[in-house]
């Protein structure tokens, strides 16, 4: 069933006869009020046939990223709707969800409602191979919106209003690996509009997926057809300042530069990505930890796993219509030496 039917919004609570191991149900969301920071990263997922659940927080400010992660297992006939501390509710599916963190040793806190602003976005069924011919496919969209509520770091705390939140869902199975060159998940923020896509190359450095949508305040989808992309990265994989030219089916042809460098940090590894989630860690785990920004060992080539989600800067350029914004650039390239990123053209 589609993540865009409402049915579907909801994590699985019922672990079904014969679900293969490894298959997965997540949410993950952002919050951010422009591209100054701070940036909240939460996330949780259930996995039927291990019968776990885990979930995270990150809070990255000017100087630290702060991490907790939580995992416990299912011991009743129903899968939760929270693990340790974190807890999550569909108050009305594709238009509002509820996340509350609970006071814990991290230091992060928080309780907030997201409303869309925007439709959801369905991506096609996403198909991978581990490149040993092991092939697995999942599901996944996508949707911006507004939070309120607050948010508490190190006993500070912040009233939300407005602020910006990504949302995004994935079911199925996938590779640890994909043989990936690079990955890049761009999402956006302007004021009638959220412009979000994937775009994952291979070690050739053609496109292997590219899957998205201007996203409109008034209902609209216009689906990113084309990117011409023009990026940056430093010897450690850290992105740098780039470009990327978009077309759409409904004719717009659009750039955006990003700055990724405005901020640090929003490093997945510290969320668990690359080996904590899935896997037991006992009945109720909490670990947390937290990164000096500053420390030269916190870049994505020294980290466990490369993926970061950083807060940018945005200008969208387009005849008559400029426009800066903030969002999040998601990007992974890969620390293979068979791969080194070159500007050019994904069209789909």
């Amino acid at each position: 069933m589609s993540l865009t039917s409402p049915s579907a919004d909801p994590l699985v609570r019922s672990p079904a006869d014969g679900v293969e191991p490894a298959w997965f149900d997540r949410f993950y969301t952002n919050l951010h009020l422009g591209s100054e920071g701070p940036l909240v990263l939460i996330g949780a997922g259930v996995y039927p046939a291990e019968r776990l659940v885990d979930g995270y927080a990150v809070a990255v400010t000017k100087s630290e990223q702060i991490n907790a992660r939580f995992s416990g297992t299912v011991t009743g006939a129903r899968l939760p709707s929270e693990v340790g501390p974190l807890s999550w509710e569909t108050v009305e599916p594709l238009r509002q969800w509820r996340v509350r963190l609970a006071d814990n040793p991290s230091g992060i806190a928080c309780d907030l409602l997201w409303t869309a602003r925007t439709p959801v976005w369905g991506c096609d069924l996403v198909t991978l191979d581990d490149g040993h011919g092991a092939v697995s496919s999942f599901d996944h969209a996508f949707q911006s919106g507004y939070h309120r509520g607050w948010v508490e770091i190190d006993g500070s705390r912040m009233v939300v209003e407005g602020w910006t939140g990504q949302r995004d869902r994935s079911r199925g199975r996938r590779p640890a690996t994909a043989r990936q060159g690079l990955h890049l998940w761009v999402q956006a923020q302007f004021t009638h509009e959220s412009i979000a896509f994937m775009l994952d190359l291979d070690r050739a450095g053609q496109a292997t997926l590219l899957d998205g949508a201007v996203l409109g305040t008034d209902g609209t989808l216009d689906r990113i057809v084309a990117v011409d992309h023009d990026l940056t990265f430093d010897e450690h994989l850290e992105a740098g300042p780039g470009r990327l030219g978009l077309r759409t089916s409904g004719g717009r042809h659009l750039m955006l530069a990003v700055d990724p460098t405005v901020n640090r940090g929003g490093f997945l590894a510290g969320a668990g990505y690359g080996g904590f989630h899935g896997r037991p860690h006992g009945p109720a785990h909490l670990e947390h930890d937290r990164w000096d920004l500053s420390d030269p060992d916190k870049v994505p080539r020294a980290l466990s796993y490369p993926l970061a989600d950083r807060l940018s800067a945005f200008t969208r350029v387009e005849p008559g219509n400029d426009e800066a914004g903030a969002g999040v650039f998601e990007f992974a390239h890969t620390r293979s030496p068979a791969y080194r990123y070159r500007p050019g053209r994904a069209a789909r």
